[in-house]
């Protein structure tokens, strides 16, 4: 399997510098609005070219190991399964292989949703929260190509926490989960040139970590942090996660996206022992006596077929369809297995227990002309020219400048202390309204709230996503019927917990205060754009009040959703699907949630 040449939808260097005397606003819009045609475009050109070179295929194939999902897991499973020795792998991938237009850092909130590339997942409508988006339903992407969401993500690289890691070693029982044991992988995998050089950090690895260059106000939102008594320190260095601002690093190299394609199956596609069917859409999980997991069954190409594995089956589907496939297996709530009519083999608690790391947006904050990023201005068609030439300027941002992470008076009264319980991005997201199809797909506003955010997008300004670091309220995935195409109904649960309501309302007043109550951002004259959220108009402008509506409209997810498949000392735990192995009772293996720590890209 091979990448697929499609350079025509990025014009060489000359082109966009001729393009850009004809008025740049204009033609960076229009090309912009290419985007969803060229991820179609190659989506389809990959693949009919994958049923033109695509071998016979036994109806019956065997391999040691098959692997469901060819994102972010997938991919580092495949690539370290197929080196060890005399050992043969399938990995079995739905979508398609990844386009040029991936490689450019500032589209990346430009992709969320698109079919082609994504399972565009959305919740159910939401009671507490989501009111300013159709619906009150949140649009959830997940990527669907091989790579996974490392290919549409906004390129954060945050490794996660040790007391996080530290708590499943408590909880397992299992030591080889702390931190402290784990850091030498971090270490070995990273290429990191980011902004916190250290001994914490490795080189040569094969996943890049760089600084993109940051909008000027970034440096004022740092002190900003410091004047309120945080400090600016690595939010990825080994020890605990701590309170304070960081400017963010990036999965990048030479200014372009790096992903889990590029890192882990590209340069071992030529590999004998790793077998990659695209396409493929796995419908069913076959088993043996005994409960053990044996095989799969698929669609490719519209025919049906069926692998085994001689020793495992390893799903790395993702949060979603993973918990999918295990109930239609008969592996989840006993009460709702019955519901849809399958007989259940392990009555386990799959897709129950889901957490999302999701928040409110805030802003936008509007800055002094010349701070922030401007669409049509910073991200020119000449800087695009330059950024196509040389892989520099200022679109190698994703438009995420910075992070803070607090611990609310909420979180220290409840007793949870150890760890912030509010992250927040700091994001030079704009929406004009020359792109409103797109930021509607993307995020799914409604049209009045879209027209507000727009009004914020003729000048400079930014907005900040402050989110729940680790919620309290959990939400849940379920089938709705035996058919596997069927997607599987999601709900999150957002602010429904009283707990996190009151620790958001305080994230969200900390936004306010960094932006307009310090003297660092004084100097770029920052302020909340004096114009109330659509909705929001009753209650006074700024008070408590006003914020807790803000945040119940603008309520959205950090892409982060877990807790699909929870980890356990072993079965017995009423809580748990897998042990500190990752095994089912049945034998069956799930490395999604254990893999997710390691390598989730969100």
């Amino acid at each position: 399997m091979e990448r697929i040449p499609f350079l025509a939808v990025i014009p060489n260097p000359a082109i966009l510098t001729a393009a850009a005397a004809m008025g740049i606003g204009p033609v960076l819009f229009t090309l912009l609005h290419f985007l969803a045609p060229g991820f179609h475009l190659f989506t389809e050109a990959d693949r009919q070219m994958d049923m033109t070179n695509m071998p016979f295929q036994n109806n019956d194939d065997n391999f040691d190991y098959i692997v469901v999902g060819g994102g972010v897991t997938g991919s580092s499973l495949a690539n370290k399964l197929s080196s060890l020795g005399n050992i043969n792998v399938l990995m079995l991938e739905a979508g398609s292989a990844p386009s040029p237009l991936h490689l450019v850092p500032t589209y990346a909130f430009l992709q969320f949703n698109d079919p082609a590339i994504d399972w565009a997942y959305q919740t159910v409508p939401q009671k507490v929260a989501c009111l300013g988006l159709n619906n009150n339903v949140s649009f959830w992407p997940s990527g669907r190509l091989l790579g996974g969401s490392s290919l549409l993500n906004a390129l954060h690289y945050i490794r996660g926490n040790i007391q996080g890691f530290d708590e499943i070693a408590e909880k397992t029982g299992d030591n080889r989960w702390r931190l402290s044991n784990l850091l030498k992988y971090y270490k070995t995998l990273e290429d990191y040139h980011g902004w916190f050089p250290n001994e914490q950090h490795g080189k040569g690895g094969l996943t890049p970590v760089g600084k993109p260059v940051l909008a000027k106000f970034t440096e004022f939102a740092l002190k900003g942090g410091e004047e309120l008594g945080y400090s600016i320190r690595d939010a990825n260095a080994y020890g605990p996660y701590t309170e304070g601002f960081a400017p963010m690093d990036l999965y990048m190299k030479n200014g372009r996206r790096t992903d889990s394609y590029q890192e882990f199956i590209e340069p071992v596609l030529s590999r004998k022992s790793l077998t990659i069917r695209k396409f493929a859409y796995v419908t069913k999980i076959l088993f043996a006596e005994g409960n053990r997991a044996f095989g799969v069954e698929y669609k490719r190409h519209g025919k049906m077929y069926r692998a085994t594995a001689n020793k495992e089956v390893l799903l790395s589907a993702g949060a979603i369809r993973t918990p999918q496939l295990l109930q239609l297996a008969g592996i989840g709530p006993k009460e709702h297995l019955a519901e849809i009519g399958i007989e259940t083999r392990l009555d386990l608690p799959v897709g129950k227990y889901m957490q999302d790391k999701y928040g409110a947006i805030i802003g936008p904050f509007l800055i002094k002309e010349g701070t922030g990023i401007l669409m049509d201005r910073d991200l020119s068609i000449s800087n695009m020219a330059m950024w196509a030439a040389t892989g520099r300027g200022q679109v190698t941002s994703s438009l995420s400048e910075a992070t803070w992470a607090i611990i609310t008076d909420t979180a220290r009264k409840a007793g949870r202390s150890t760890k912030p319980d509010i992250h927040t991005y700091i994001l030079s997201v704009t929406m004009p309204k020359q792109i409103s199809r797109i930021i509607r797909r993307a995020f799914n506003f409604r049209p009045e709230v879209l027209d507000f955010f727009a009004k914020g997008a003729v000048t400079d300004s930014f907005i900040q996503l402050v989110t729940l670091n680790s919620a309290v309220g959990r939400g849940y995935v379920k089938i709705k019927d035996k058919n596997p195409f069927s997607y599987p109904e999601i709900n999150p649960q957002y602010l429904e917990n009283e707990e996190d309501s009151k620790a958001l309302l305080e994230g969200v007043k900390f936004a306010v205060k960094l932006a307009e109550n310090t003297t660092a951002m004084e100097q770029v004259n920052a302020r909340l754009m004096p114009i109330p959220l659509p909705g929001c108009e009753g209650h006074e402008f700024k008070s408590d009040a006003y914020f807790d509506c803000a945040m119940r409209h603008i309520t959205m997810t950090a892409f982060k959703y877990a807790g699909t498949a929870p980890i356990g000392k072993d079965t017995s735990d009423p809580n748990a699907v897998v042990d500190s192995h990752l095994r089912f009772a049945a034998s069956l293996y799930d490395f999604n949630l254990a893999w997710l720590y390691l390598f989730l890209k969100w």
